[in-house]
């Protein structure tokens, strides 16, 4: 049963970054816009600035889950790599998860009710004349650090296995 539902969770993180590997186009493609519409048409465009800020703030929150699975997630491997995979795997699961679990605790916690009290005042945007609800960019703090967390709990189960990262890619990661 737990297979299964690492298996959904590896499924889901790999789309969902994949999908979010896209939003680099979208940003491209809102910049140049920009320059088109200020060096030939003399225009501003209000959203662009906002938007192409919110895409990468996708990125980064619901790709941070990608990294992690794929093995590219920051950690200080100077000691980390010496270590065995059961050495690995038990430095993960205390030391690593508890400070996990602290660092997602505090983006769900206080990154929710940052989103949840923008949502509330029906928060736009203050840099532009388009007036873009602000909460949805808040909202992905919350929402990047549960399938952050989510991703976690896969990797303990990989790195408990004995799943190499190699491994992990051939099965789509």
């Amino acid at each position: 049963m737990f297979d299964r539902i690492v298996r959904v969770i590896d499924a889901f993180v790999a789309g969902l970054g994949k999908l979010v590997a896209l939003l680099i186009l979208a940003i491209i493609v809102v910049m140049i816009t920009e320059m088109i519409a200020r060096g030939i048409f003399n225009i501003s465009l209000p959203w662009a600035g906002d938007l192409s800020s919110w895409l990468l703030v996708a990125m980064i929150f619901l790709g941070g889950p990608w990294a992690l699975a794929r093995g590219n997630f920051v950690r200080v491997d100077a000691v980390y790599d010496r270590f065995g995979p059961r050495t690995k795997a038990l430095v993960d699961t205390v030391f690593s998860t508890v400070l996990f679990a602290l660092f997602c605790g505090v983006l769900i916690k206080y990154g929710g009710a940052f989103a949840l009290k923008s949502l509330a005042m029906g928060e736009r945007s203050a840099t532009g004349a388009w007036g873009g609800p602000v909460w949805v960019a808040k909202g992905l703090v919350p929402v990047g650090a549960i399938v952050l967390a989510l991703a976690w709990i896969s990797h303990l189960y990989h790195a408990w296995r004995g799943d190499t990262q190699a491994e992990q890619h051939e099965e789509g990661l």
